[in-house]
């Protein structure tokens, strides 16, 4: 009986020996799941899934919903959670509900702004939407269209301006408060007084884009898509006051249940070649200042960018959108 067994411990001392040759231990060799609340659309979640995989050999499992439900969500499962990560919603959404993050500083941070990692390392920014005029030329001929922020405060557009509802879309909200930055009062007033409001984020571009609408406030991947795909009609506008920059980011969740896979998944998102190819194929900017720029799109050193502090705006969102509501309802 003791030779058995001492040749099936041989035999165990073995099989560590020849993993560890192989620059590999017992538990690597285990593949573990991430699950993932996000917001972002199914192609893109796919491409990542599968490229996680072929990284790492963990699977990553995707559940689809807003930002906002997200955190509800999150919040809900405290006791038991049951995502790993959270990727990507606005930062000043994320910065309100850190306090359901666990602390991780990627090594693939250590490039990014400050500004872009929360300082315990709750969240960090992944990539950057910027708020761009996206103009239907049918409607605005482009020796008419406006050049700045500033420019919208003018009669003349009035009725021919759609916006996100802020109370319901994050990337509004971000549009909203950055706005709100460079005009304060009077300047809300007057893009209220001007522009048409949408419930959904959404229906700006896709209603801009169709000649539904003139001139939709939104973000620059969701407008550029439209050029890429050949619509000839949808121009780009940069405003020269100013490109209000609102990153978006990932965080992992306190208490999940892989934290090592999560910590994987969070340094493949952060990976140049993963923002590269996210720029590259959705149009999202990276927030790596070594991120390779895009043919066809200006490179971002070459904007006037108007940062948004994502602490300042999640302390100032109750405040400014209860102006707003007011203004809204006074129209």
């Amino acid at each position: 009986m003791s030779m058995v067994w001492n040749n099936v411990t041989k035999m165990a001392n073995g099989l560590v020996l020849g993993l560890a040759a192989l620059g590999l231990t017992a538990t690597a060799a285990v593949a573990d799941e991430v699950v993932l609340y996000s917001s972002n659309q199914p192609e893109l979640l796919d491409v990542i899934a599968q490229g996680f995989k072929e990284k790492t050999g963990h699977t990553m499992t995707s559940v689809r919903m807003g930002t906002g439900e997200a955190m509800k969500r999150i919040a809900a499962e405290r006791a038991n959670p049951l995502c790993d990560v959270f990727w990507s919603g606005d930062l000043a959404v994320l910065d309100n509900a850190k306090a359901d993050f666990a602390s991780y500083k990627s090594p693939e941070a250590a490039c990014l702004d400050a500004a872009l990692v929360e300082k315990d390392a709750k969240w960090t920014a992944s990539n950057t939407h910027l708020m761009i005029f996206m103009v239907n030329t049918d409607l605005i001929p482009e020796a008419e269209m406006p050049k700045s922020w500033a420019d919208l405060l003018d009669p003349r557009f009035k009725g021919k301006i759609v916006i996100g509802n802020p109370e319901k879309s994050g990337s509004a909200y971000a549009q909203v408060y950055g706005f709100y930055q460079m005009f304060g009062d009077k300047g809300l007033e007057k893009l209220v007084e001007n522009a048409t409001i949408l419930d959904s984020s959404s229906l700006v571009y896709k209603g801009t884009a169709e000649g539904e609408f003139a001139l939709g406030i939104t973000m620059e991947y969701a407008a550029q898509r439209y050029v890429a795909g050949g619509n000839q009609k949808i121009k780009i506008v940069y405003p020269t006051d100013g490109v209000i920059s609102a990153p978006e980011g990932a965080a992992m969740i306190k208490g999940c249940k892989n934290p090592e896979a999560a910590k994987q998944f969070m340094d493949y998102l952060l990976s140049k070649e993963v923002e590269d190819m996210i720029f590259a194929k959705y149009f999202r900017r990276a927030t790596r200042p070594d991120a390779a720029e895009v043919a066809g799109m200006p490179a971002t050193a070459s904007l006037k960018i108007f940062n948004v502090d994502p602490s300042e705006a999640g302390n100032a969102k109750k405040t400014i959108l209860a102006k707003w509501k007011k203004l809204v309802l006074n129209k």
